[in-house]
């Protein structure tokens, strides 16, 4: 039978009586030491390696790009019309889009030359296309009066159309 004071019943995390001081198995102090020395030297020496190596690249010349245009940069004349130009004030630049505009609109001018392909003035082309859709002869639709009046005489031309069909 065992007793209460043996190893084996008591409960776990209960220190045993014949236990002496700490378990020398777990870990060695004296490596803890040295490995903390190690790290705290080897920190040491690699800041006075940096201090070296960024010394001695302060005493060299800076390194040159070969790809670097020397000097300034200032383009041609012929370079310069290339580049994009800002559009300093765009209330001012559409106005002077729109007069551009304004003007193609009513003038007489040349689309393309050797073709023979010309300009004329809007209120012209619009007179031209009334004129050939509204003309006499073009599908037996005369020119004829307001809304009003075709209203009126639609009845009376449906009935013309019905009576000569039968």
């Amino acid at each position: 039978m065992h007793t209460p004071t043996d190893s084996n019943t008591l409960p776990q995390g209960f220190p045993r009586p014949d236990a002496e001081g700490h378990e020398r198995s777990d870990i060695a102090v004296k490596w803890v030491f040295a490995c903390v020395v190690a790290f705290f030297a080897s920190g040491i020496a690699i800041h006075f390696i940096i201090a070296g190596q960024l010394f001695h690249l302060s005493k060299q010349s800076p390194p040159r790009d070969q790809w670097a245009r020397s000097g300034t940069f200032r383009p041609s004349m012929e370079q310069a019309k290339n580049f994009p130009r800002l559009q300093v004030s765009p209330p001012a630049d559409l106005e002077a889009f729109l007069a551009r505009e304004e003007a193609e609109l009513h003038s007489y001018g040349w689309i393309n030359k050797t073709a023979g392909v010309v300009r004329i003035p809007i209120e012209r082309a619009i007179e031209m296309i009334a004129e050939k859709r509204l003309g006499p002869g073009t599908n037996g639709i005369q020119k004829s009066g307001s809304a009003l009046q075709l209203q009126q005489s639609r009845p009376l031309t449906h009935q013309r159309e019905t009576r000569e069909s039968q």
